[in-house]
């Protein structure tokens, strides 16, 4: 069974001048780390300054799905950000404790360009998952190139797992090449939130095992924006 990539369409609203403030909140409990929250509202301050300046953009991605002589159509509606952060002017961080949680708020300033990037690049699968269990996630990206999946463990960023994209437009499988994804809780919880981060890369360059936030950064900042696409997520492991 494939998924064939059929059509995209954006839509943008008008784009303003000035550096833009962007906010971002995240409310987490006492099996997330405070640096893990602080690094989830920070990208969400980033994409609301984004937003701010690009407007929002909606891709529609339609799909024909066909068993045999059979065929299914679906369109996902799927909230894209293009634009790029080309400075950061000042960056405020609070956290608020609250009842039975806390709340770290990170509000930016920023200089924000617009940019156009033709990549339609998504990954679907479950975000919830038992201790031990296999992982699988599935995909679809319009163009080749590799894609990168990373978990992110406080301020590193650990690699496990690359696929080459060979056939754009059809759906692809994590992993895909015979091994396994296993779900790891630590002995001492009963549940975990685990980020990870799906990069797609249009260039051949190298990319390393492990990055800190800023080499990671960096590496994001030596690919030109059309050339690349992130997707974050948030998983739960529970015993």
């Amino acid at each position: 069974m494939k998924k064939t990539l059929l059509a995209l369409s954006l839509f943008a609203s008008t784009v303003f001048a000035e550096p833009v403030v962007g906010v971002g909140e995240y409310n987490y409990g006492p099996n997330t780390s405070e640096t893990l929250a602080c690094t989830i509202a920070e990208e969400k301050a980033k994409e609301a300054a984004i937003l701010k300046k690009v407007g929002e953009i909606v891709e529609i991605i339609e799909y024909q799905t066909c068993d045999g002589p059979l065929c299914d159509h679906r369109r996902d509606f799927v909230n894209n950000i293009t634009g790029l952060i080309k400075s950061i002017i000042s960056t405020e961080i609070e956290t608020i404790k609250r009842e039975g949680m806390t709340s770290c708020i990170v509000t930016i300033t920023a200089e924000v360009e617009p940019m156009e990037n033709d990549i339609a690049f998504n990954i679907y699968g479950d975000r919830s998952f038992k201790a031990n269990q296999e992982i699988n996630f599935t995909g679809v990206s319009s163009h080749t190139g590799k894609v990168y999946v990373f978990s992110q463990d406080g301020e590193l960023y650990k690699r496990i797992y690359e696929t080459q994209i060979e056939h754009p437009g059809y759906e692809f499988k994590i992993p895909d090449d015979g091994t396994r994804m296993i779900a790891k809780l630590p002995a001492d919880r009963i549940v975990s939130n685990e980020r990870l981060l799906f990069l797609f890369l249009g260039v051949d360059i190298s990319v390393k095992e492990v990055y800190n936030h800023g080499e990671l950064s960096k590496l994001l900042e030596s690919v030109p924006v059309l050339k690349r696409r992130v997707i974050y997520q948030l998983a739960q492991i529970v015993r």
